[in-house]
């Protein structure tokens, strides 16, 4: 064995001593640097089964764990929102060798969802076997919440613009419509009355020549058509005329007289008188609760009555017989500090389905029963300028119930 030098075992015993000063600086430089950063760190074995070997306190944090050897000790499917996205992010890292700012949904301990933005490389041993994934993850959960915002309302403007465009169309359109509607309207009046006039000289014709063709068919027949002919179209006309009332309504901007002080039990016993003959048409199940000491509102009384005419309208024509009943109550909520107008009836229900668009304009179940589906949006819009809000709850073959809640007087 070869002999040193007391002095040359001493240079070396001093490199030595630097060497592990040079090593213990360098392991806490590293410590610092990937404990104090704010991305989360992490290295994990390859594959999709992949295991992580380690992470930084940042890590650790972002999905809310107690301590990184708990976030270790769990399964890294774990952290996936959906786990098969682990398989898929394990077989692009292999194939491209790296990831760069991949937008991943993934979850906190507690279930919640996380956004991050991984970037990522593979490690590869002196064979060039992938020996492990090293990777940094970026919380974008608040940027992807402020991007749905920002789509949401870029959705509304749209929408916004759309219904501004489609109120100017249906305010030409109403207006095209009603102008031939009015000739047929006032033409049909003396058409009636020419008809009464000569049905006596035809009925004396037949008695007396027998049976004859009138417009192809014989007159025996014709006869008794000809008077639900005019009636079908005195409806057919008023339902036109209807139509475009409502198309108006929708589309008119009409200033709101929102400076009325109003009481809602006058606004329901308004409603009800108006609505009297078509109540008792429709049930013999009627009842109607006014509550006490209920706040005023400020708004406007006539617009109020017609969205609750409206709504009781529409639990009549849901009554699929006399013995269902409908009940409307008034009360304050003076936590909310609401008033509330609630109509339940035991119609045959609203869909799931449907319930999500009661709101929405032109959308119908009563198409074949001459519903044109404004009255609720209208409604609502009405109910908005109040800052109010409509709720809607219903169960098919059960009934439905409307709420009507309005802020009161401040």
């Amino acid at each position: 064995m070869e002999k040193r030098e007391p002095n040359e075992i001493q240079r070396l015993q001093e490199k030595l001593n630097k060497t592990k000063q040079q090593l213990d600086t360098c392991r806490r430089e590293y410590k610092t640097l990937t404990q104090n950063i704010a991305l989360g760190l992490y290295r994990r074995t390859p594959g999709p089964e992949g295991k992580l070997i380690m992470v930084n306190d940042a890590l650790v944090q972002m999905f809310d764990y107690d301590s990184a050897s708990e976030l270790i000790e769990a399964p890294i499917t774990n952290l996936y929102w959906t786990p098969s996205e682990c398989i898929q992010f394990s077989s692009k890292m292999l194939a491209n060798q790296q990831v760069i700012k991949q937008e991943l949904k993934m979850k906190r301990r507690d279930g919640s969802p996380i956004w991050v933005a991984v970037t990522a490389t593979v490690v590869r041993d002196t064979e060039g076997n992938p020996e492990c994934f090293d990777g940094v993850m970026e919380d974008i959960t608040d940027k992807k919440k402020a991007e749905e915002e920002a789509a949401l309302q870029q959705k509304q403007l749209m929408q916004a613009d759309k219904m501004i465009s489609l109120g100017i169309l249906v305010s030409g359109i109403a207006h095209e419509i009603n102008n031939p509607n009015q000739f047929i309207t006032s033409h049909l009046a003396p058409l009636k009355k020419c008809w009464k006039d000569v049905l006596p000289i035809l009925d004396k014709y037949h008695s007396e020549m027998g049976d004859f063709l009138m417009a192809g068919r014989k007159y025996s027949v014709r006869r008794d058509q000809i008077d639900s002919m005019f009636s079908n179209m005195e409806k057919g006309s008023e339902r036109i005329k209807n139509i475009v009332s409502e198309l108006r309504d929708y589309a008119r901007e009409q200033p709101f007289a929102m400076n009325e002080t109003i009481e809602i039990n006058s606004v329901v016993h308004s409603a009800l008188a108006l609505l009297g003959n078509l109540i008792k048409k429709s049930t013999n199940q009627f009842s109607v609760s006014y509550g006490k000491n209920i706040a005023p509102i400020m708004g406007d009384y006539q617009r109020l009555e017609q969205v609750l005419i409206n709504i009781i309208q529409n639990s009549c024509q849901a009554l699929p017989d006399k013995e269902r009943a409908i009940s409307v109550a008034t009360y304050g909520d003076s936590e909310d500090h609401h008033v509330v107008v609630e109509v339940t009836d035991e119609g045959v229900g609203i869909s799931e389905q449907d319930l999500k668009h009661v709101k929405d304009p032109f959308y119908t179940t009563k198409r074949e029963r001459g519903g044109t589906g404004l009255g609720l949006s209208i409604s609502n819009s009405i109910v908005e300028k109040h800052r109010g809000e409509l709720l809607f709850s219903s169960k098919v073959g059960k009934g439905t119930t409307v709420k009507l809640m309005l802020p009161v007087q401040s």
